[in-house]
């Protein structure tokens, strides 16, 4: 479609050339008749004439236009936008469609949005409902031997035993969806900002160090302890806590777990080692799963398989990465990369 400012503009120009021959016309039917009454009549008829063909095309090009941006709108409404105007011309209709489309394309980005965040909560939910149920049938199928009478004392504690341990169990569900759930919706509202690393570190022990004390574990910190890094305060200190817990649970007791600090150019760079059982390589790729836990993890203690899985959320989102190796004869090492 034509820019419509130039075809109006080109209606214009050709009705005043019209109307100037005309009025040569005129003139001439004056000068060489003397009839006046004659050439006024053709001439005022004749301007009719002009000035409404013109009118009548400027007003089939503005019906022109007006249809073309009912489509324009209606492509849009259906969800196949289509570009009725050469979006190249620097006209208000070129503009306009271009605004129109932009604003089309956010309002579909949100949506898109708002489809996979629930895709993301649907799969969270089931699952958490997936995950669950194996607790509950235990505590079933436990509860229901409890009704039996000929139980020894040593057999009904064993019992209890188990079902508190599944009841615990549930609880780190529980508790481990709170935090995805709140991880879902803070994640947008992280605030990374260029701070010291040390202080983030250390209140991270704070909260582990009276489970690392009744396992045994010191925890030892070395490396550059000046290092400033961008980060959001809260979330990272809640990975880092994460994969120091994983450090104390899965680590040997009365071994220590070592904390190390390093800078490069572009990453701050904070290593978790403990001593323990190496977690084999193949398994490198999936221990980031949600809900996933390595075979030896699953066979030593209990557990959900949410933390990895959080501390590397977090950590992403910032624009950093988690990374996992091994220490020969030692244990296992994660390292967390956080940009400077």
């Amino acid at each position: 479609m034509l820019d419509n400012k130039k075809e109006v503009r080109r209606i214009i120009i050709a009705a005043a050339a019209v109307w100037l021959i005309s009025l040569l016309v005129f003139i001439w039917l004056y000068l060489g008749t003397g009839n006046t009454l004659m050439a006024s009549v053709i001439y005022g008829v004749w301007n009719l004439v002009v000035f409404f063909a013109a009118y009548l095309k400027i007003s089939k090009n503005v019906n022109k236009v007006l249809q073309g941006i009912d489509a324009c709108i209606q492509s849009i409404i259906d969800g196949k936008p289509r570009q009725l105007f050469p979006p190249q011309e620097e006209s208000l209709l070129g503009k306009f469609q271009s605004q129109i489309m932009k604003l089309y394309q956010i309002l579909d980005a949100a949506r898109e949005q708002e489809e996979k965040q629930h895709e993301e909560l649907s799969g969270l939910v089931a699952d958490l409902v997936h995950q669950i149920n194996t607790p509950l049938t235990n505590l079933q199928m436990y509860a229901g031997f409890l009704t039996q009478d000929d139980l020894s004392p040593e057999e009904k504690l064993q019992i209890k035993e188990v079902i508190d341990a599944q009841v615990e169990k549930m609880g780190w569900f529980a508790e481990g969806f709170v935090k995805t759930m709140r991880l879902e919706t803070d994640i947008r509202k992280l605030n990374p900002r260029k701070q010291p690393i040390l202080d983030m570190v250390l209140s991270a022990v704070d909260q582990i160090s009276l489970k690392a004390k009744k396992h045994g574990n010191e925890i030892e910190l070395a490396g550059d302890q000046n290092i400033q890094a961008m980060y959001d305060r809260r979330w990272t200190e809640e990975a880092v806590f994460n994969i120091l817990e994983n450090a104390v649970k899965y680590g040997e007791e009365k071994m220590p777990v070592c904390i190390r600090l390093t800078a490069y150019e572009l990453f701050a760079r904070i290593d978790i080692m403990n001593y323990g059982d190496v977690i084999p390589q193949e398994e490198y790729p999936r221990i980031f799963k949600r809900y996933y836990r390595g075979r030896n993890a699953a066979l030593i203690k209990e557990g959900v398989g949410l933390g990895l899985y959080l501390s590397r959320e977090i950590i992403s989102e910032q624009g950093g990465y988690i990374k996992v190796s091994s220490a020969k004869g030692m244990g296992n090492i994660f390292s967390i990369f956080l940009k400077k």
